[in-house]
């Protein structure tokens, strides 16, 4: 059996099926960024697609979150200082990365609920659910999923 929870099994079903993915076609979702990180005991390269909450074009900034919290296995490599680059829209790029206080992450939330309302309300129900959170979704995933902002290196 998988090491993941029941309701991540039966989410995962469900996201496979032919009848959810018309949700995907239809709804406005976020840009998706490859991120490039290395095994933090493997050492071996791995690719991982994740949504990004927020753009800062100016500052050359996205920022992201892991569904599973601080136990996400991409998270984990990259704190233990895995990261390698980020694919966005086809442009490699060499980035840092910078941990988000929690003021950063409220208005990270506040942005991605205002550019994605539908889709937003979706994904904050799945994460209080992946991660059992209590009470406000909202307030819960900003008090307790990590978000990261990964800017190029040297702006």
């Amino acid at each position: 059996m998988s090491g993941k929870s029941r309701t991540a099994r039966v989410l995962g079903r469900t996201m496979r099926m032919p009848g959810a993915r018309w949700i995907w076609q239809v709804l406005p979702t976020p840009p998706v960024i490859v991120l490039v990180h290395r095994g933090r005991n493997s050492g071996r390269l791995y690719k991982t697609p994740l949504s990004i909450l927020v753009e800062d074009p100016e500052r050359g900034e996205v920022i992201v979150s892991p569904m599973w919290g601080r136990d996400g296995d991409w998270y984990r490599n990259v704190i233990a200082g895995g990261l390698v680059e980020i694919h966005v829209r086809g442009e490699r790029r060499q980035v840092e990365w910078r941990d988000l206080d929690e003021a950063e992450r409220r208005a990270a939330g506040e942005s991605f609920r205002d550019a994605h309302p539908i889709y937003s309300r979706m994904v904050l129900r799945m994460l209080a659910r992946l991660n059992g959170f209590e009470g406000d979704r909202y307030e819960a995933v900003v008090r307790n999923l990590p978000m990261l902002g990964l800017h190029r290196v040297g702006s």
